[in-house]
């Protein structure tokens, strides 16, 4: 369920959050090949561009290529985007799509105040400002990874959202809005570079929790420390 997973600003595709797993790529293709390499970074490069070339007339859609499906969904100005294989019931990634939606808006909300959605967006500047929300992603992923459990069923079940109207388009109608698809080919070079600055990006961000979290203790520790040296040496 949703290797994939792209959060970003309609826009203009600014990513806000992103997270992936290496099981993408087609089941055909041998994950020990470089053609699982190439194949997963073409997805990856695929969900981004068309990010940033969302059409303006649909806000759910299901974009078909091969045996992978890009579903999306904006709300509020943000698209919410996952890659699944186009087997995967699109009533449970819909549903996916929306629980992720309610809880990013509400992280928004919890870190940014009481304004809305919009006037928020329009501030952010930085790509992946949003990294540590990637565990809340995780957790609600947790619920959808089997279609056939009983929960899963009891949701499809319970759920009011109707997918039959939902646009289904062929990826080449996205992405040749104002580029080829031979465009993916000469970024596909710039993309091992951007998957590096965005692993270093999350490091750092990961770092920077760390230190909010426990820096006051880390203090705490560390001038006890100093006291017992200054006992200790004058006790000599």
């Amino acid at each position: 369920m949703g290797d994939l997973t792209l959060i970003c600003r309609a826009s203009d595709g600014l990513p806000l959050v992103e997270t992936w797993e290496d099981r993408m790529a087609p089941t055909s293709i041998n994950k020990e090949t470089n053609d699982h390499t190439r194949v997963t970074q073409t997805i990856k490069m695929q969900a981004r561009m068309i990010c940033r070339k969302l059409p303006q007339n649909s806000t759910k859609c299901s974009i078909v290529e091969g045996d992978m499906c890009y579903h999306y969904i904006i709300e509020d100005g943000v698209c919410y985007l996952t890659v699944t294989t186009s087997t995967y019931p699109k009533k449970m990634v819909f549903l996916f799509l929306a629980e992720l939606c309610t809880a990013f808006s509400k992280e928004l909300c919890t870190q940014l105040g009481s304004q809305s959605v919009a006037q928020v967006l329009i501030t952010i500047t930085k790509p992946y400002s949003f990294m540590t929300f990637d565990r809340t992603i995780q957790k609600i992923k947790a619920g959808f990874k089997d279609p056939n459990s009983t929960k899963a069923l009891n949701m499809i079940n319970t759920s009011l959202n109707e997918v039959t109207n939902i646009m289904r388009r062929n990826i080449d109608e996205i992405l040749q809005r104002g580029e080829n698809l031979e465009d993916i080919g000469r970024m596909a070079d710039g993309l091992k570079a951007e998957t590096q600055r965005f692993k270093t990006s999350s490091k750092i961000l990961a770092s920077q929790n760390f230190l909010d979290k426990y820096l006051l203790q880390i203090i705490t520790a560390l001038l006890f420390l100093f006291c017992l040296y200054l006992v200790f040496r004058r006790s000599k």
